[in-house]
């Protein structure tokens, strides 16, 4: 395999572009190519990075100085760019979920196995110290046995409002503290109900919050909360928590304020310095990990930190809350 891989992105939205950014940065790979349904932003981000603005995704993937690929497009939309993507034999870096549908799972999953390319959903969360040093703890027994989990993702309704569209707060937020929690818990949940509100986001039929409660087969309880309808004023974009109680310890993990605050003349901001800082003209923090990550594992052939069946996990209990949602009533794993 070449010294650098040579890399591709498919979807250029904010997380793509970021994508593109990092693998042109990293010196074990190469940005080759980049491919977005809307050719304007195609060429703005290929001028930007300095790589080839793909006419279509088919000339994205058939370039054979391409090994892997970012897969960043709409959450719905995985399913047509991975099997193309497992087809041309490159690797896939899917931005989470992995689907929306187990069956749109299962299809990924099953290309990408047949195709022998190695297939990674970017939970990025589990790149981020705080929580991996937490679950390190955990698995070690500092805890002893778990006897509860709490996750907590709340975000501003810019975001609510720019997203909801396209996917849901479960999928969108939710799913990364499904995947923390199984990750904490060391257990598959065999039980969700779940309750939501809409105050704000009625115009799109969008889940302004939704609250989850999980049963898992160890005997642990969990409670989910998760929300994009925090107002625009507040200090940080983001507000998460995970904790963990257990039978002789607890764990705890807070993000909102890193220790930065900004303060001008009409507000006060904490910017972020552990998931996707620019500094001094480069992407830091988790999702650079994440993306180094995947490259090694491709370069070294080795297993990536989150697997399929890690992935598919979580967007079973995303559809498992949509479902009780959709009813009113518990459903059973």
């Amino acid at each position: 395999m070449a010294e650098q891989l040579g890399a591709a992105v498919i979807g250029l939205g904010m997380m793509g572009e970021r994508h593109a950014a990092i693998w042109r940065e990293l010196p074990t790979t190469r940005l080759v190519s980049v491919y977005d349904i809307v050719p304007e932003r195609t060429q703005a981000v290929a001028e930007a990075c300095g790589c080839e603005a793909a006419g279509s995704l088919e000339a994205a993937l058939d370039r054979p100085d391409v090994d892997l690929v970012s897969v960043c497009t709409d959450d719905g939309r995985h399913v047509e760019p991975c099997l193309a993507a497992a087809a041309a034999g490159k690797h896939i870096l899917l931005e989470k979920p992995l689907a929306t549908s187990l069956q749109d799972c299962d299809a990924i999953i099953a290309a990408c196995a047949s195709a022998g390319v190695k297939l990674m959903v970017g939970h990025v969360v589990r790149f981020d110290p705080r929580y991996a040093v937490a679950q390190q703890a955990i698995a070690e027994g500092a805890v002893g046995e778990v006897i509860q989990v709490y996750g907590r993702r709340n975000n501003i309704l810019d975001s609510g409002r720019r997203i909801a569209p396209r996917t849901s707060v479960a999928f969108f937020l939710g799913v990364h503290d499904l995947d923390l929690m199984r990750w904490f818990v060391g257990a598959e949940a065999v039980k969700v109900h779940a309750e939501a509100a809409s105050k704000v986001l009625v115009d799109v039929a969008a889940e302004d919050s939704i609250m989850a409660l999980l049963k898992y087969e160890n005997g642990a309880v969990g409670c989910l909360e998760t929300c994009w309808a925090m107002p625009k004023g507040i200090p940080c974009t983001l507000d998460a928590r995970l904790e963990v109680i257990g039978s002789e310890g607890m764990v705890r993990v807070t993000v909102g304020d890193e220790g930065c605050t900004v303060i001008s003349p009409d507000r006060a901001s904490r910017p972020d310095i552990l998931y996707g800082p620019h500094l001094r003209g480069e992407q830091h923090g988790a999702l650079r990990a994440q993306l180094e990550h995947f490259a090694d594992c491709v370069r070294l052939d080795r297993e990536p930190l989150i697997s399929p069946r890690d992935a598919r996990a979580a967007v079973e209990l995303a559809v498992a809350i949509h479902e009780s949602l959709r009813t009113g009533a518990p459903v059973y794993l």
